[in-house]
């Protein structure tokens, strides 16, 4: 090559030499650009990758581990391990709650694996408790992860109270901030109120436990009132009827099928 280039005059670092003004101005130009495309390069940390897995949650409140796994999770193993093209299914159960995850190969069309995957759990829906709720199915993608968890403890707030500091408070301060999509508390004391039924009165009285899920049901309800039409506006109007207190679900009464006059069947109400 150095024959070559001596027998016809033409070198590359004899030409820089002699060119050495446009060398150099090709040079800065071709730094000033790569430095240009570099800052206007896109840096993400979790690119939009389409990950081959598909997740499956469903709530099953009141249901042990032990009966969900042959209730609830096996049930689904079987239904979704038919959805075509996937290689693995992994589950897992706990108490109120099932979670199943299917793997597929790396790319295949996973919307497609997607409708598959929601037919297949619409054709055992039946074969499910009827207790558990809709199973929501979803498209893994880390960027929907959380980024950051942190715990909270107090010396002076009770778990309840501390719970609803998070809620109420906490949790809507950091919403505001920027960069922030979403803020989920989880854990921690959430407040209730248990009803404590007389049994043996319900069963003098000829009335079920249904009865009273039914009247507790129709009477924790607000409704819509309508307009009021006035002169200058038409404000709206509602009748209030969820409960307030505790207070309120005591006093109760309803009357059971049939034509018993209203009765109340509680002996106790008890906030938690």
């Amino acid at each position: 090559m150095t024959n070559d280039c001596r027998k016809t005059g033409f070198s590359i670092s004899g030409l820089s030499i002699r060119r050495h003004i446009g060398t150099l101005m090709l040079t800065l130009a071709i730094i000033v650009m790569g430095v240009f495309y570099i800052t206007q390069l896109p840096v993400d940390l979790l690119p939009s990758i389409t990950y081959p897995r598909i997740g499956v949650r469903l709530d099953a409140p009141g249901v042990s581990p032990e009966v969900a796994v042959d209730e609830v999770t096996r049930p689904l193993e079987q239904g979704l391990s038919a959805t075509e093209g996937v290689i693995q299914v992994f589950s897992r159960t706990r108490e109120g709650q099932v979670s199943v995850d299917l793997f597929f190969k790396p790319g295949g069309n996973i919307d497609q694996a997607l409708n598959d995957a929601t037919a297949a759990v619409n054709r055992i829906r039946n074969r499910l408790p009827d207790t558990v709720e809709s199973p929501r199915l979803f498209k893994f993608d880390p960027s929907q992860q959380p980024v950051y968890e942190f715990a909270l403890t107090s010396n002076s707030l009770r778990g309840v109270d501390l719970r609803v500091f998070a809620d109420e408070e906490l949790a809507r301060e950091l919403n505001v901030i920027p960069g922030v999509a979403a803020v989920d508390v989880a854990g921690g004391v959430q407040e209730e109120i248990q009803v404590n039924i007389d049994l043996n009165r319900l069963q003098s009285l000829g009335v079920s436990v249904s009865d009273v899920l039914n009247a507790l049901e129709a009477r924790n309800l607000d409704t819509s009132g309508g307009r009021l039409r006035q002169e200058a506006a038409e404000p709206l109007t509602r009748t209030v009827g969820r409960f307030r207190s505790a207070k309120e679900i005591q006093e109760i009464s309803f009357q059971a099928s049939g034509s018993n006059p209203p009765r109340r069947v509680f002996c106790g109400i008890l906030p938690r």
